[in-house]
């Protein structure tokens, strides 16, 4: 069946010069795993189109009870008007673009969290100044769409938060089980703030980043260790 639908790049493995193996989150059909050929004069797949996080609209064909279907064309709908990506934002992309692909393994169609993506993608190439807490805002809106939101049900008599149950209790645990009083005051403080304006030094990004990473850990099958992490760390530092 033949198809058009619009779509987030999250992988590209190539295969020879001109063989790539795609994965898609598309608006309309969720994840899914593409073949395209690239490279002829009159391809509409054009190589550019296929970077992770491009915005595209893709032509392809649905193979029934196949893994992987067939690309015919790919073009960005989307391309960025603001300034050049710095390396802070090109580190919060890369994490960013990590993370999907750890969540959006067999991700069915779920046309509101494309647009989530999708906001979060433009607002990161457009943004100037309010860019540096994208990850962890990013990292909190997911849970809602994956099913995990954490219970801001902070009180003196529930300071400590449990990465296990997503909400705060009365029993101090260890990261990745749980967070200390210091951590847990600050995440529930994050939790209930405008994420994206909020006033943090970076060791307190770090430590809401490694927060939200224990409770993906425990929420999230085969969420390990992120290659992009140590990047995102050093360039926020």
């Amino acid at each position: 069946m033949r198809i058009s639908d619009k779509a987030i790049v999250l992988q590209n493995i190539k295969h020879g010069d001109k063989k790539h193996i795609l994965k898609l989150f598309t608006k309309q059909h969720g994840t899914l795993i593409v073949a395209a050929r690239s490279g002829s004069a009159n391809s509409k797949v054009k190589p550019g189109a296929l970077l992770p996080l491009n915005l595209v609209e893709i032509e392809l064909t649905l193979r029934q009870n196949k893994e992987v279907h067939a690309l015919s064309g790919i073009s960005c709908y989307y391309v960025s008007a603001g300034s050049p990506g710095s390396i802070s934002k090109l580190s919060i992309a890369q994490f960013m673009n990590e993370v999907l692909i750890k969540c959006l393994r067999e991700q069915p169609a779920n046309g509101h969290l494309y647009e989530f993506v999708e906001t979060c993608i433009k607002f990161l190439h457009e943004s100037e100044s309010d860019f540096m807490n994208l990850h962890l805002y990013f990292l909190h809106e997911l849970t809602k769409y994956l099913g995990f939101e954490p219970q801001n049900n902070f009180s003196p008599q529930r300071p400590f938060f449990d990465c296990r149950e997503g909400r705060f209790s009365e029993i101090s645990l260890s990261i990745p089980l749980g967070l200390h009083k210091e951590e847990s005051l600050l995440f529930f403080e994050f939790i209930g703030s405008n994420k994206l304006k909020a006033a943090l030094s970076n060791t307190q990004r770090q430590m809401i980043l490694e927060a939200y990473l224990a409770y993906y850990k425990l929420h999230v099958p085969g969420f390990n260790d992120l290659k992009s992490l140590e990047v995102l760390r050093e360039v926020l530092r």
